[in-house]
């Protein structure tokens, strides 16, 4: 590794630790529970006010779980510790289902079921906040919780062997009608952000209890996003796909092409498979970065739509997760040019989504396009996950993992190998 490099390695990790610390750490540490209820706020607004009768849904929870046991279990803040035990104690208490297990989606502000769908989106962050937390804390109540939900998902939800529906009825009935929420407009029986997560939560599980039977479900996870998703002729990946394997949705989704580089090398890892995907994972990050970089104003644009072309929204996780990602490519190929692209984005998100007064990011950059195409994009976007801080679309996940990861990366590719 050449200086330039080690100094670019150098600067990313201080000024992530920095971010974190100063910027993110505090915003969920202080913002996000009330002392005097112990419970959580559901929505903060883009002020930073709390509204204490917005409903609290399962993903705004389970990711400020796994986001205080990560932080916890790499930096041992007592708070975030704290924390985490308040959000273990609401998932187990009013968002896991007494009936027939799993978890609801949405609970209304006095903790009233309100949403009882299985999605599979859901479950699986369940899954991976428990994992994580048990990691963090040792504690074998929440491998247990997490291995059951599990559990349900393989007997329920896999209906192709490695390959998840996306939406089931509160007792795991798969009925075509469930499949159509906002993230599933069309109603399709397998979306990629479920797969991805689910994926994830076998990693979470593998990592924090590894098995046998853990390292195969990977690996039948692994084949079943290359057989069913993977656009092989351009090196992308379907949205949304029918159970025959045709795509519904071909859409090129930007943040879910990054994390997907990067979460298969980590499960590839795990089941010993990583051969078969490592050429992949690096030409994912590469394409994304040539189509998706605005080369006028900076940052990445959010997707692409074929014949549409380019949604030019920058969203403050598609920058996150091309963070890791970045990174991620640059380990295992050296190849100067993600560790260039990193610095540069880099720059970007500090000058244009990091809210340095208010705490956290921005949940989009602001858009320099005035034509009524990307003015529309724009409205589109905020319409649908707001400009809001906290909420079900607006999670400490990526922002937190970006900083932590970068962290541990930039410590692991410079330090000499004993």
């Amino acid at each position: 590794m050449n200086k330039d490099d080690c100094k670019a390695l150098s600067h990313l990790a201080t000024r992530a630790r920095h971010v974190l610390e100063t910027n993110i750490h505090p915003f969920w540490k202080e913002k996000l529970f009330n002392e005097q209820t112990q419970t959580f706020y559901s929505y903060i607004d883009q002020h930073g006010r709390p509204d204490t009768t917005h409903p609290l849904n399962a993903i705004l929870l389970t990711r400020m779980l796994w986001a205080y046991s990560a932080v916890y279990e790499q930096s041992g803040d007592t708070d975030c510790l704290r924390l985490a035990e308040a959000a273990y104690k609401t998932l187990l208490n009013s968002f896991r289902d007494p009936l027939y297990g799993g978890i609801f989606y949405q609970i209304q502000a006095d903790s009233t079921p309100l949403v009882l769908q299985k999605r599979t989106f859901a479950q699986a962050f369940s899954i991976i906040a428990l994992a994580r937390y048990a990691k963090a804390t040792g504690s074998n109540e929440a491998l247990l919780e997490a291995r059951n939900t599990h559990e349900l998902l393989l007997q329920h939800a896999q209906t192709v062997r490695g390959g998840f529906t996306d939406t089931l009825t509160r007792d795991w009935r798969d009925e075509a009608d469930e499949h159509i929420w906002w993230m599933n407009s069309q109603g399709a029986p397998f979306i990629f952000n479920s797969q991805l997560h689910m994926l994830e939560a076998a990693i979470e599980l593998q990592e924090a209890a590894p098995s046998g039977k853990g390292s195969n479900q990977i690996k039948d996870q692994i084949t079943f996003i290359l057989q069913w998703f993977l656009d092989y002729t351009n090196n992308h990946l379907f949205v949304s796909i029918s159970d025959q394997a045709k795509p519904i949705d071909e859409t090129i989704n930007f943040s879910n092409e990054l994390e997907t580089a990067y979460l298969l090398r980590r499960a590839a890892r795990l089941c010993g498979d990583i051969q078969r995907v490592d050429p992949l994972c690096t030409a994912l990050v590469r394409n994304v970065m040539l189509l998706a970089q605005d080369k006028t104003h900076g940052g990445l644009f959010f997707s692409s739509h074929g014949q549409q072309g380019l949604n030019r929204c920058k969203v403050w996780y598609v920058h996150a997760e091309a963070m890791v990602a970045l990174l991620d490519a640059y380990a295992a190929t050296k190849e100067s040019c993600f560790l260039n692209w990193a610095t540069e984005l880099w720059k970007f998100i500090e000058e244009h989504l990091i809210d340095w007064e208010g705490g956290e990011w921005f949940s989009s950059a602001k858009n320099p396009y005035t034509d009524e195409v990307s003015i529309q994009q724009q409205r589109t976007r905020d319409n649908r996950t707001g400009k809001e801080k906290a909420s079900a679309y607006k999670c400490p996940y990526h922002t937190v993992r970006a900083c932590l990861e970068i962290n541990r990366r930039v410590n692991q590719l410079t330090t000499p190998a004993r």
